[in-house]
């Protein structure tokens, strides 16, 4: 009773002038009152934080379920990145090496170029032996034979293709794989047409610094031919071309050229062949 009547009790609370001490404002409460107001007080601070974090950018604070979803997603498109970017570096490297072997380049400047005290420690610590030299001899010999059997074989299956002669003219350097030259060479006039010489797609239609506007034809049978030193090329990439079709301009481009002619390759299966074995030449 005694702590019910305690709480029923009015206070007064009086604000005084501190200058002149007189009463200003009173007014009278009791416990009831004063829980009643804070309670009042709590709810509405309640209801202004809620509507600041629901239409403010301070809702961004708070703790969703979809953050672990996204931190998901992120890993993972972070790892699909990753796997992109080493398989366009891949391809630039192998279309940097078909670039190379469109241009003429040396097979030796296709590998890796190791450090130069590498090399000169091996040259220190080594020197060449009999028994290297006759390994190095059979190697070579292998090869010869390998290539050899690739022609030979060349020669009866492609009996069937019907090769055109992709220009008119003489035929001034012949396929010489030990030198380097992966083709033949022949003179023409100037604004004579390039032929391609079986059908197939345009592959690559481009220009370089040694062999000039080159073009390159992917056949059947996996076969492949190119055209350098090309004045004008006729056809883009992904170009469908019929035998005997006009590709080119012959031309004098590049700095791999000494006058107007054509450097015609064919390869089959990522090897050169002699495009005499399969084309006859007037002598």
């Amino acid at each position: 009773m005694a702590k019910e009547k305690k709480q029923r009790d009015n206070y007064k609370i009086i604000l005084y002038n501190e200058t002149t001490l007189h009463e200003t404002t009173s007014f009278r409460v009791n416990m009831l009152n004063i829980v009643a107001y804070a309670g009042v007080l709590i709810i509405v601070i309640a209801l202004l934080t809620a509507l600041l974090f629901v239409y403010t950018p301070l809702n961004s604070l708070l703790p969703r379920k979809d953050d672990e979803k996204m931190k998901w997603a992120l890993t993972d498109n972070a790892m699909r990145m990753d796997s992109i970017s080493r398989v366009l570096t891949q391809r630039e490297e192998y279309f940097a090496k078909i670039k190379n072997i469109m241009d003429g380049r040396n097979f030796e400047e296709y590998d890796v170029k190791e450090d130069t005290t590498t090399i000169e420690r091996q040259h220190a610590d080594f020197t060449k032996s009999k028994h290297d030299s006759i390994v190095r001899t059979l190697i070579e010999e292998e090869t010869q034979q390998t290539l050899a059997l690739i022609n030979a074989s060349g020669k009866e299956k492609y009996k069937k293709h019907n090769f055109f002669m992709p220009v008119h003219g003489a035929l001034t350097s012949k396929f010489n794989p030990e030198k380097k030259h992966l083709g033949i060479d022949i003179a023409g006039k100037e604004d004579e047409p390039i032929l391609a010489t079986l059908s197939g797609t345009v592959i690559l239609a481009t220009w370089t610094i040694e062999t000039g506007n080159i073009i390159q034809i992917q056949h059947d049978d996996n076969l492949i031919s190119i055209y350098k030193h090309n004045s004008v090329l006729l056809k883009k990439v992904g170009d469908k071309v019929q035998a005997g079709d006009p590709i080119a301009i012959i031309g004098n481009s590049g700095e791999f050229t000494s006058g107007t002619h054509l450097h015609f390759e064919i390869w089959h299966d990522g090897v050169p062949v002699n495009p005499e074995d399969y084309i006859i030449f007037p002598q």
